[in-house]
């Protein structure tokens, strides 16, 4: 009997990601994790054909970060992409970060960037950004609300 990890496990003090063979006398009860989706049963000679896909393996990626407010401090979560873009924008000058802040329209990135650059021009920027970007989700909410 052959036991395959459907979802990223641990057994035995072993990490097993999807598509790992897991020793049978690690599994203490192997029936119950099937029903439970953790590990599928093959038979000795049969392959387990359920080849995922590389973003059903990793899956969404998100990165806990500590931001600190004047009221206090919150731990947000961000995307590989939203951090990538952060840091991108971080390293550019004032006058071409200022441009490329103007072309973000997702709230977390900008807020990862108010936190993390400590130029004012670039504080100022992310706040008038995120303003524009409120606005507009209140006019287009308006809008919606006068279709009904």
């Amino acid at each position: 009997m052959r036991l395959i990890a459907k979802k990223p496990c641990s057994f035995n003090g072993q990490v097993f990601y999807i598509g790992d063979e897991i020793p049978s006398e690690f599994v203490i009860n192997p029936k119950a994790q099937e029903k439970l989706g953790v590990i599928a049963i093959a038979a000795a000679g049969e392959m387990y054909d359920e080849s995922p896909s590389p973003d059903e393996r990793v899956g969404q990626v998100e990165f806990a970060v500590p931001i600190k407010q004047k009221d206090g401090d919150e731990t947000m979560h961000f995307t590989e992409e939203q951090i990538s873009k952060a840091a991108e924008v971080m390293q550019m000058t004032t006058a071409y970060a200022k441009d490329a802040i103007k072309e973000i329209s997702d709230e977390k990135t900008l807020i990862l960037i108010n936190a993390c650059d400590s130029r004012k021009a670039i504080k100022e920027a992310t706040e008038e950004a995120a303003s524009k970007l409120f606005d507009g989700e209140a006019n287009g909410q308006e809008e919606n609300e006068g279709d009904e």
